[in-house]
This record gives C-alpha cells, sequence and structure tokens, in this order.
C-alpha cells in the first residue's frame, strides 16, 4: 500500500470517529487534538501532527482528500515514500507554527484552532509545482472553468490567494496554516536537495 492511500485512510477513520462523538465528548477531543495556541502552551506538541488528521465537515474531508489523491501518487514516485511522507507531514507542522505564529501576534484574527490537511496540501503543492515548475497544467478557476497554465503560475497564484486571505481574513480558512505550508515545501524541497525537471524540447 502506498504513503498516499495509508494517509487517505487515516484521515477516513479519523473522521469516522469525530462523527461518533456527541456534545462534550466532541468538544474534548477538538480541543485536545485541534492544533492551538493554549494547547501548544500546554505541551500538548502533538497537536501539530494530530490536527492535519481532524476535518470540520463532509465538505472539508472530500476536498482535501481530493487533492491528496491527485497530488500525492506523482509526488511520492518523484520523491519516494519516505520523502514523500516526511514533505507532506512536516509542511502540515511548519503551517500549523505559521498559524500560531499569528495567534500570538493577532489573536483577535488568527486566534482559533485550526484543522485539517490544507496545509500539508500546500507542500505537496508548492513542492509538485517547483519540481515541474515548467510543466503545463490544466487546472479549473472556481472548479469550473478550464485553464491550461504552467505549475510555476499556479503555485504564484495559490500563494496570492493565501496572502489575500491573510491580509482580508475572509471565510472560515486558515490562511496562515496554508501559506506556511506552502513555504514549508519549499523549504523541506532545499533541505532535500530535490532538483527540478526541466521540459524536454519538441522533437523537430
Amino acid at each position: 500500500m502506498t504513503v498516499t492511500r495509508v494517509l487517505i485512510a487515516l484521515n477516513l477513520l479519523v473522521f469516522l470517529w469525530q462523527l461518533r462523538l456527541k456534545g462534550p465528548q466532541a468538544l474534548a477531543f477538538e480541543q485536545r487534538y485541534a492544533l492551538s495556541l493554549d494547547g501548544i502552551r500546554d505541551r500538548e506538541w502533538w497537536q501539530f501532527l494530530s490536527y492535519q488528521f481532524l476535518h470540520g465537515g463532509w465538505i472539508h474531508l472530500f476536498f482535501n482528500l481530493f487533492f491528496l489523491n491527485s497530488l500525492g501518487p506523482v509526488l511520492e514516485e518523484t520523491l519516494g515514500a519516505r520523502r514523500f511522507a516526511i514533505l507532506y507531514l512536516c509542511s502540515g507542522v511548519i503551517g500549523g507554527a505559521v498559524h500560531l505564529a499569528g495567534a500570538w501576534l493577532w489573536p483577535g484574527t488568527f486566534g482559533h484552532p485550526v484543522v485539517g490537511a490544507s496545509a500539508g496540501l500546500c507542500g505537496l503543492l508548492s513542492a509538485l509545482c517547483t519540481i515541474y515548475s515548467e510543466e503545463p497544467l490544466e487546472v479549473r478557476l472556481f472548479l469550473i472553468i478550464p485553464m491550461v497554465m504552467r505549475a510555476k503560475f499556479l503555485l504564484l497564484g495559490v500563494a496570492l490567494v493565501s496572502m489575500v486571505g491573510i491580509l482580508f481574513a475572509w471565510g472560515n480558512v486558515a490562511h496562515l496554516a496554508h501559506f506556511g505550508g506552502l513555504l514549508g515545501g519549499l523549504l523541506l524541497l532545499n533541505v532535500m536537495n530535490v532538483e527540478t525537471v526541466p521540459v524536454e524540447p519538441p522533437l523537430a
């Protein structure tokens, strides 16, 4: 079984466990395993990993697993299982740390607990778009309008959306964690010394 499938299975199992919990049990579970500044102050360090497997609902889970299934296999084949797992989980940790820095500096805006795999996924996207920066990708604007752009421009677009989200704090989205995940992916690629893949010139 691939690492991607293991991660998908773990996310599903944790979410099904969340659904079993009601009322005070659900609240206590989230307080213990979602990532929060209070939790880290209480030395609940596991939150840096556990928050990545919690989700706020079926839609949140569906989109994260959709992107994990889309990005994971390519990067796992490119990097190998071990480096892929490190990239995913450590990008999530870095994204969470950036969110907590914002929570410490601006508690009124970023002080809420955070859950979800999005920071790790942003790390995967950052890595994929860096390794294959010149590759043309077909994407859907607003998940509807088809567009073709080079991978590096997709990364730039996602980074800009995250920055706008941070500045204007719109939506119930952890934009700081996303931006931190993007940075984490770039940092980890440099640490792993992964080279970009050049585009082969067309045959004459």
